[in-house]
């Protein structure tokens, strides 16, 4: 249902329906509508966060690469490597993808559960790293940096429809330069 209401939003303007004009467009009653979701904010949001576990969180992403890297490997790098599953999502998701992601950096009500989606994914890439960093800064701040190469990428991915998001994840990753020396212990 999320999913449909999601892709009935991006067809009809997610600020020009009504929640039970949502409701009636995807086939289910207001009623029904309101026992799953608080809004139709909340609706569009779990479709996102659904998109985004079926394709595995970032900071399990980052998980998986700190367990693969060698000690001195550059935590940027891992990071960037970590992004390669966004990848297969991108490209496996297409237009529908990239209307969905629009749609939700453009409307000022979804921006807020953008917002807080991404503190949490900061935060969870953060712990990860703290692990194999031990330096509770280091680990912060690349997580911070982390998170918005990323974001910036996908944004510019939803906005540019015959651009392909690994080069841009790359020239991304790569603007933070020496920045981001600290190595893995």
């Amino acid at each position: 249902m999320a999913d449909a209401a999601a892709t009935f939003c991006v067809e009809h303007g997610f600020d020009d329906v009504t929640a039970e004009q949502l409701a009636h467009g995807i086939g289910i009653s207001r009623a029904t509508f309101f026992r799953y979701f608080t809004s139709k904010e909340d609706a569009v949001v779990l479709a996102a966060r659904g998109a985004a576990a079926r394709a595995g969180s970032f900071a399990e992403s980052v998980a998986e690469a700190t367990e693969a890297a060698t000690p001195g490997t550059r935590a940027w790098e891992v990071l960037h490597a970590a992004t390669a599953p966004m990848v297969t999502t991108a490209e496996t998701r297409g237009d529908p993808l990239r209307a969905r992601i629009r749609m939700i950096t453009e409307v000022p009500a979804l921006k807020a559960y953008l917002a807080s989606q991404r503190a949490s994914d900061q935060s969870a890439v953060a712990d990860v790293l703290r692990a194999r960093l031990r330096d509770d800064r280091s680990a912060d701040i690349l997580a911070a940096a982390g998170v918005t190469a990323v974001d910036l990428a996908w944004q510019e991915w939803a906005r540019t429809p015959t651009a392909n998001l690994r080069p841009l994840l790359d020239a991304y990753f790569e603007a933070f330069g020496d920045v981001t020396a600290p190595t893995l212990t």
